[in-house]
């Protein structure tokens, strides 16, 4: 049975963050056409004129693409604008859903390409050995039963930094450079993807208020365990095909140019992949609703449901939006081991459910509201048990 909508149902709370959304779809917005007018004064540095960089490229004249951007970027400031003002609010209810159509296909989609994907692995493969060594050091205070097995990784990792210390610099020096070099190339795929980002966020929102998507939802949210495995196996494929890097058969590479920095490179780039697969299935573990016991000062605590609902969602746009460049660039090759075809939608459905699950949409599995339910906004407890069954 398909759960009513009331004005108290949490997820009816839900209209809040509308206000918010469209202030960050006016931001991004507005930053996204300072970028892009500044690509079009300078075809030198514009990245939406490159040959198969993105999807757009694809389909049109570089020019062409870029004005599109441009003229829909524009759009966006001014009918974000016209939801935040007050005497034009209401005018601008009726457009802002296909105003946010129009952002997400520009660019979720026509912005993004094969770039995408690399910016996103690179920055994740630099972020990973940061955040498992602070989620190290936090489990080491606060689990002993941990903390052999922790000390002997990290002098394992401190020995192997230091013997291949002048390869890791090479790498790092690599990752550098690459980011400098392509600074342009990498505002072009973020900017664009937080504006796909923001007015998503936006049309879903509103769509919920309408009641549009209750059904849906509902449906969504209980099938969400099935959704989010799935999710998790779209970067098996990458992260196993990494670690062939290892052995005498690589994957994706060719053996004879594998030097130990380029081995270390792939190596980064798996962690990325494999912490992928990690956080995905925490939308469905229970810290995912819960922080763990080692997390400092928050432990116990419900997990705000936008700090996994906002990083997957924009995760999600940018699987979906680089999928058919990965397909047209890499066939089956692309297909098979970065299946963002597959993970995009998977991964989508899978924020979708884990979001209605954290709002109480849908039966749970025990008949009753499970951990986190009524937390839809950060940090929020869940209502009382009602006074019969206490």
């Amino acid at each position: 049975m398909t759960a009513p909508f009331v004005p108290h149902h949490p997820l009816a709370r839900a209209a809040g963050p509308g206000r918010r959304l469209a202030a960050v779809a006016l931001a991004t917005s507005a930053a996204t056409a300072a970028l892009v007018a500044f690509f079009a004064a300078r075809p030198d540095v514009n990245p939406f004129l490159e040959v198969d960089n993105t999807l757009g490229r694809t389909l049109l004249p570089g020019p062409l693409l870029t004005a599109i951007l441009l003229a829909t970027a524009l759009l966006g400031v001014a009918t974000a604008a016209a939801a935040l003002a007050r005497g034009t609010a209401r005018a601008a209810e009726g457009v802002v859903a296909p105003v946010a159509v129009l952002q997400v296909v520009a660019f979720g989609f026509l912005a993004q390409g094969f770039g995408t994907l690399s910016v996103a692995g690179y920055i994740v493969a630099l972020t990973v050995p940061v955040l498992a060594v602070w989620a190290g050091a936090q489990v080491f205070r606060t689990r002993p039963p941990w903390r052999i097995p922790l000390a002997l990784a990290g002098v394992a990792a401190v020995v192997g930094i230091v013997v291949a210390r002048h390869d890791f610099a090479i790498w790092l020096g690599r990752v550098a450079s690459g980011f400098a070099r392509e600074r342009w190339g990498i505002l072009a795929v973020l900017l664009p993807l937080a504006t796909a980002a923001a007015w998503a966020g936006l049309a879903l929102v509103r769509a919920w208020r309408r009641g549009s998507l209750r059904r849906a939802t509902t449906w969504v949210t209980r099938h969400r365990r099935l959704f989010t495995i799935l999710a998790a196996l779209g970067p098996l494929p990458y992260a196993l095909a990494r670690l062939t890097w290892l052995t005498p058969w690589p994957q994706l590479g060719d053996a004879e140019l594998l030097t130990l920095a380029t081995k270390i490179q792939g190596l980064a780039l798996s962690s990325g992949a494999w912490a992928g697969i990690i956080l995905t299935l925490g939308l469905i573990l229970p810290w995912g609703e819960r922080f763990p016991r080692w997390f400092p000062r928050r432990a116990g605590q419900p997990v705000p449901p936008a700090a996994a609902i906002v990083p997957g969602g924009i995760v999600a746009v940018m699987l979906c939006g680089a999928a058919i460049p990965m397909l047209l660039m890499m066939g089956w090759l692309g297909a098979v081991y970065f299946p963002a075809w597959f993970w995009g939608p998977t991964l989508a459905l899978a924020v979708w459910g884990y979001a209605g699950h954290r709002a109480g949409v849908g039966a749970p599995e025990a008949g009753a509201p499970e951990v986190g339910a009524g937390d839809v906004n950060a940090g929020a407890p869940a209502p009382p048990a009602p006074a019969a069954r206490r």
